[in-house]
């Protein structure tokens, strides 16, 4: 048989209040566990890249969305990450490449994180989709990067994974171009987080 318990808090045996019962049934708890996403806002692309830096110490699993950026020039587009600087070698990062057409191929760099699909100018080579950066270790500073992208170029649908090794907490990231010259005509990118 069930029964009625009243309480109006549940206390630790060191004296900490765990969680408190309001007059109308409310619940509260002293420390609040709930995972909380973090949205910035878009930012559009212009110049030869645009770095979002204020990832606080807690965030565990960072994305950047990229939103049809395109640019001048042909080279690729990068996604970089950071502690106190952007890195800009150590990684260990691999693409699979598929297109319409049929090919399919793999790539590797160390300086970044490519995107291997848009290697040309213009608003026909756009780029769509997410990294992901997640802490693999607490005890260590390497960081699982992962991606799903795609392009109006040949209708291209990428995934990529790697990993960095940085010198302290992840604190920002960086959408460029693998020559950092090419200048960004149009797009925007946003940046979202979770801490708890």
């Amino acid at each position: 048989m069930a029964g009625i318990v009243g309480l109006t808090k549940i206390q630790h045996t060191n004296a900490t209040d765990a969680f408190e019962v309001g007059t109308d049934g409310s619940v509260s708890f002293s420390v609040d566990k709930r995972e909380k996403i973090v949205t910035g806002n878009a930012e559009s692309m212009s110049g030869t890249e645009n770095t979002i830096s204020s990832i606080p110490s807690n965030a565990h699993c960072v994305r950047l969305y990229i939103d049809g950026t395109y640019k001048n020039g042909s080279t690729q587009s990068r996604f970089r990450i950071g502690a106190g600087s952007i890195a800009t070698s150590g990684y260990d990062w691999r693409v699979l490449a598929n297109s319409a057409g049929g090919s399919v191929y793999t790539e590797g760099q160390t300086a970044g994180c490519d995107t291997y699909m848009d290697g040309a100018s213009g608003s026909s080579y756009s780029v769509w989709g997410y990294y992901e950066v997640r802490k693999m270790i607490s005890t260590t500073n390497r960081y699982l990067i992962t991606s799903k992208l795609m392009s109006n170029n040949s209708y291209y649908h990428n995934s990529g994974i790697g990993y960095i090794d940085l010198g302290g907490t992840l604190d920002r990231v960086q959408w460029t171009t693998v020559a950092g010259s090419a200048t960004f005509q149009g797009g925007k990118i946003y940046l979202e987080y979770t801490t708890t």
